[in-house]
């Protein structure tokens, strides 16, 4: 398993880490939630209340979030998990049962970040990995250290995103860019997904060799597009 270590901490939505945490504001992920204000604790509320308004209020803040989104302390147990990350789990493995909802590549991924920071103590490091699931199913996994507000261990923040189901909205994007027919925009949502051209055939019923003339037209057409755009940007 490949891991890819990258020395700046990814921008993430500002209200969580300047409401909720100690880390420096400069994260962002793909998440497109975003909030005007920062949500005020009364100052006078006693300090288990304000931890347990803080923890409500991150949670709905986390649900909101495009990706998935878990949290994690350092014994690899998960305390806040959202939606999301519940489905992306589900579908990584079929098997998942409530009490095992984490897949291991992801508690893996968590072991070599606490790992590493005896190798890079002054480093904010973000370690990803791809993940391979059923049915071709593509997930990018990032992991970095958090100061989450109800408990004093630093913890893990893991940020799940689906990369199918991204290809999927940029392959119906060019379906309408490039004009393509529906049985081309089928072919395509299929060849953008990685599957191979017998794949795409005994999912269509039809031949190969359809699918290879679908491919042709559809590329043809992306030529065209791509060929007006520069002579309209000159």
């Amino acid at each position: 398993m490949q891991l890819q270590l990258m020395f700046i901490v990814p921008r993430m939505t500002c209200c969580i880490y300047r409401a909720f945490t100690k880390v420096a504001p400069m994260v962002t992920t793909s998440s497109s939630f975003s909030m005007e204000t920062p949500f005020q604790i009364p100052l006078s509320m006693p300090q288990e209340a304000k931890k347990k308004t803080e923890f409500s209020l991150l949670s709905t803040v986390l649900e909101g979030f495009r990706d998935g989104v878990l949290i994690l302390n350092q014994s690899g147990t998960c305390f806040h998990m959202n939606q999301q990350a519940r489905n992306i789990c589900r579908s990584l493995t079929e098997d998942a049962t409530e009490l095992d909802m984490v897949h291991p590549y992801l508690l893996a991924l968590c072991e070599s970040l606490i790992e590493s920071r005896d190798l890079f103590p002054q480093q904010s490091l973000v370690l990803t990995q791809s993940l391979m699931g059923p049915n071709g199913l593509r997930i990018r996994a990032k992991v970095q250290w958090l100061n989450f507000p109800t408990t004093p261990e630093v913890c893990l923040l893991v940020m799940l995103e689906d990369l199918t189901k991204s290809e999927q909205t940029t392959a119906l994007l060019e379906s309408v860019q490039y004009n393509l027919t529906p049985r081309e925009k089928d072919v395509w949502l299929l060849r953008r997904a990685n599957h191979s051209y017998e794949e795409i055939a005994a999912k269509l019923y039809i031949a190969v060799n359809t699918v290879k003339r679908h491919l042709k037209s559809i590329h043809a057409k992306r030529k065209m597009v791509l060929d007006d755009f520069a002579d309209t940007a000159v």
